[in-house]
């Protein structure tokens, strides 16, 4: 089953990054509101929720694994770099941004950045889901707000991420299921 929900959603993040716009991201873009004071709010936690927390997350894993000489924290730091690769997609996307910009749109890189991390914290520690989607949504609105982004680029980053994430899980060795990583929203399966 594990496989199949990272096969959906590894499909959903391709189909969401075909059409250029979506009427979601115009109606996202054209009704928020963005005063002054959530827009330095948004870049603040930009600095801190971006490229920043995934550079030193992976500075820590590889401090961490090469003085405990521990597999598994190897083993997530490939899981990281994989998820994080998926950044690398946005040149087959090749989407604009709201606002111009050298670099396309679609995945968010900040968002890829975070939903990495927190996808990683999840598989080593089985815990803190809820931390991670909550800065992944922190994150993602402040990108939206900066017109750095639309939505869909934020949504297709956690899509990518979480998907290719599970099937890089599953290929370390880090998971054997993805029921691991949420068992407290999974339901017991049934005993013949």
């Amino acid at each position: 089953m594990t496989r199949v929900v990272a096969a959906a959603l590894v499909i959903s993040w391709i189909l969401l990054g075909m059409p250029e716009v979506t009427w979601l991201d115009v109606w996202v873009h054209d009704f928020l509101p963005r005063p002054e004071w959530l827009r330095t709010t948004a870049y603040v936690v930009g600095l801190v929720l971006g490229p920043t927390i995934g550079w030193t997350f992976a500075a820590v894993l590889f401090v961490l694994a090469w003085r405990r000489r521990d597999l598994r924290l190897w083993k997530a730091l490939a899981l990281h770099a994989i998820c994080c690769a998926t950044l690398l997609t946005r040149w087959f996307f090749d989407r604009m941004r709201p606002i111009e910009y050298h670099l396309p749109s679609y995945p968010s890189g900040h968002a890829v950045a975070i939903a990495s991390v927190a996808f990683t914290i999840v598989v080593l520690t089985k815990r803190y889901l809820a931390w991670g989607v909550l800065a992944v949504l922190v994150g993602g609105f402040a990108r939206v707000v900066l017109e750095m982004h639309w939505v869909t680029d934020v949504i297709g980053a956690v899509l990518g991420v979480t998907g290719v994430g599970l099937v890089a899980a599953l290929a370390l060795g880090l998971v054997t299921s993805g029921r691991e990583l949420v068992p407290h929203l999974v339901r017991p399966r049934r005993r013949p």
